[in-house]
């Protein structure tokens, strides 16, 4: 059983730029309910907030900044 409490990083800065968004929508989408996925990348994740918030609703999630570049960008993302 996975830890609730522990997140899961995921940092995309290596990958490809054409592969990032399916590599984090990908991520995403393996959380169970109450797990969090750690999301580090170098530009404002802000697609993946509104990709889905249309998918899912704004109750589906949680998308908490922990830090706001300017050469770094972390989020939290936590399936509700």
């Amino acid at each position: 059983m996975t830890d609730l409490q522990t997140p899961h990083v995921l940092d995309v800065r290596a990958v490809e730029p054409e592969h990032r968004f399916e590599t984090i929508m990908g991520a995403y989408h393996t959380l169970q309910p109450g797990e969090t996925l750690e999301l580090v990348v170098d530009h404002d994740p802000e697609c993946m907030y509104y990709t889905l918030l249309a998918e899912q609703g704004a109750d589906a999630f949680a998308f908490d900044y922990l830090e706001r570049g300017p050469v770094t960008w972390r989020v939290h993302v936590t399936r509700r």
